[in-house]
């Protein structure tokens, strides 16, 4: 009845467009086929049946694998299916065919395997065309998904050269499209990174590696190498062979350079912790030291060689009061007298002192921009700033150079920023800039030059503080600073201050006379360092004051609550342990409201400043002062009406 069947069938459809076949199921050999497979395909009766891989042998090369593997498994479950798949005609036309093969099979094992074979190139062909015009317009969703991505996608020939780039990374790297698919993507890699790629390549090639993702640097049109993260994958064609690597590539110079001032900021944190705690118990000893030489040079005869010997001794001690100065510089915890500033006039007041300091081999150039932004900042600070940069650049540029001064506004605004990675923060700010043709600064050095006592001047040369002093008044200021530099190419220093039409304008008494600095009030000294408070006591009773001493602030409540009389002023450090020399102020005004405070410390804390800033009304002296500071303050402040 089966063998009645197929022949039924064979007779039936040798009369339509159909191709009826008989296969062997073990070997997938053609046993017979109909007389319209000549007619169909062009090939002779004969080679279908004589040839045992002939199916195999027409069949497309790309479709073989897939039929032949859905072909198999039918026969091993016994079950009939479809297959669609592509044939090669004779003439070397492609056919697509349909395939409805049924399974014959006896006590459960496959006998005989036979099909229709049906030519649907036609409606392959509507579907490949309406398939086209989806492909062409994901194609064009591709491309413009591709050219807008906010990252950089490539792809990459086998050989490692460009193929395909979008405007994203043409904009990272300054290239036109055809400036990069003319070159490789190892030309524009660091020299350092050329060797790890290329093992990459090899092993995505291979199949030991799936992805590759590192981070690494690209050269920029201009030569600045970009730090950038790279993820690559190898992509196949459809029969399964390496086409080209396609990379995304992530721009993450940004992110690295906040990383670092980052790191940079916590450093600069913790040393100036230290040098702050340093300079303030180094300037108790030097108000000692230099008290103590004034109030002996009062009394030794000018020209003797023993006067000499002291100023000697106070000289010294002066000098080491300025390294402590820049220490708290460092540390930002000096105290500032900030007011409106105009930095043009600065720079052009400065502009002789600087010709003087930097030699006649160095050539000044200054560009000041007008109308130009006002700061709030200290004055004295600001030029510090100044002569600090010109006296770095000058020791640059032993051979002499040019020196450039140059300020101008700059709104950062999203637009700015994008164009200048970086310091400062949003908004308006005043930038001066400072330029020198000098030897220049790898990245080594520029990772180290803002630290304090850094140097790559001889053991003679310098103390390393000065770019360190710059830093910290900066910050202190609200600023940011950027440096750009290469060997041989000198050093740029950017430093943008927040711009400002609000503050208050400070001025100073003009001291009073040396002999007008005495007086008869009674002064109330509170000062932890025994040595600091007997050099101060010293100072006061020589010219007539009444002095009332304490160790803290617990002790002088104690001796006010014994004492009858008047006190005029107190004296008295910041810190001190268990109460502050400003919360003992609060304390005695409410009964003393017409006393008269001074405060004084080797460094400014919270409790009398906000980031390093008096508060208005506040009267203070810096550690170390001489005795005729001291009294010319004490004199000023009792003078006040």
């Amino acid at each position: 009845m089966a063998a009645e069947s197929t022949d039924f069938l064979r007779n039936l459809f040798e009369t339509l467009d159909v191709l009826f076949w008989e296969a062997d199921p073990r070997t997938l050999q053609f046993i017979s086929v109909g007389p319209k497979a000549e007619a169909l395909f062009g090939y002779p009766h004969s080679m279908w049946t004589s040839t045992p891989t002939f199916w195999r042998d027409i069949t497309h090369r790309d479709d073989r694998q897939r039929t032949f593997d859905t072909r198999v498994q039918a026969v091993q479950r016994c079950e009939g299916h479809r297959v669609d798949y592509r044939v090669i005609a004779a003439d070397g036309r492609t056919h697509w065919v349909r395939d409805i093969v049924r399974v014959k099979c006896e006590d459960g094992r496959p006998a005989l395997l036979y099909g229709l074979m049906c030519d649907v190139t036609a409606p392959h062909e509507q579907e490949q065309s309406e398939a086209l015009a989806r492909l062409d317009e994901s194609e064009r969703a591709f491309t413009s998904t591709f050219d807008e991505a906010p990252i950089g996608i490539v792809h990459v020939s086998l050989e490692g050269r460009w193929l395909r780039v979008n405007d994203y990374l043409c904009r990272v790297l300054g290239y036109t499209p055809e400036e990069l698919m003319a070159t490789s993507f190892m030309a524009i890699s660091h020299p350092d990174d050329v060797e790890q790629d290329t093992g990459a390549m090899a092993q995505l090639l291979t199949g030991v590696i799936g992805k590759y993702e590192r981070e690494k640097r690209y050269r920029h049109k201009d030569g600045h190498f970009v730090s950038a993260k790279l993820t690559s994958v190898l992509h196949l064609d459809s029969a399964g062979a390496p086409k080209y690597f396609i990379s995304t590539i992530e721009d993450v110079t940004n992110r690295d350079r906040l990383e670092a001032q980052l790191r940079q900021g916590q450093k600069m944190e913790a040393v100036g912790r230290l040098a702050g705690g340093i300079a303030h118990d180094f300037n108790n000893l030097l108000t000692v030291i230099v008290g103590y030489s004034d109030l002996v040079l009062r009394q030794l005869t000018p020209g003797t060689l023993v006067h000499q010997d002291m100023e000697q001794v106070r000289h010294a001690g002066m000098s080491a009061a300025g390294l402590t100065a820049q220490l708290l510089v460092v540390s930002r915890k000096q105290v500032l007298q900030p007011r409106i500033v105009d930095l043009n006039a600065i720079v052009t007041r400065m502009s002789g002192l600087l010709r003087r300091v930097i030699g006649e081999g160095v050539q000044l150039e200054t560009r000041l921009s007008e109308p130009l932004d006002r700061v709030f900042a200290d004055v004295g600070q600001l030029e510090q700033i100044i002569l600090n940069l010109a006296l770095n650049a000058r020791d640059a540029m032993p051979d002499g150079g040019s020196l450039t001064v140059e300020t101008a506004n700059v709104h950062a605004n999203a637009d700015w920023l994008a164009l200048h990675p970086g310091p400062p923060p949003l908004g308006p700010h005043v930038m001066l800039l400072i330029d020198d043709t000098g030897i220049g600064m790898d990245e080594t050095v520029q990772a180290h030059i803002f630290e304090p006592f850094f140097t790559t001047k001889e053991a003679a040369g310098g103390t390393g503080l000065g770019l360190a002093t710059v830093y910290g008044i900066v910050t202190q200021t609200g600023g940011s600073i950027v440096v750009d530099s290469a060997p041989g190419h000198g050093t740029t220093f950017k430093i943008f201050l927040p711009s400002t039409e609000q503050g208050t304008v400070l001025t100073t008494d003009p001291a009073p006379p040396l002999e007008d600095v005495g007086g008869s009030e009674t002064v109330l000294v509170v000062e932890d360092q025994r040595e600091v408070r007997a050099v101060t006591l010293s100072a006061l009773t020589r010219q007539g004051y009444k002095v009332l001493e304490a160790a803290n602030g617990a002790e002088a409540l104690s001796v006010l609550e014994n004492y009858d009389g008047k006190v005029h002023l107190l004296l008295t450090d910041v810190v001190m342990p268990g109460m502050s020399g400003r919360d003992l102020a609060e304390r005695l005004l409410v009964g003393r409201p017409d006393l008269r405070v001074l405060y004084t410390s080797g460094y400014i804390d919270g409790p009398i400043a906000h980031h390093g800033v008096l508060d208005a009304g506040m009267t203070f002296i810096q550690k170390p002062f001489t005795p005729t500071d001291l009294l010319r303050k004490v004199r000023t402040l009792l003078d006040v009406p």
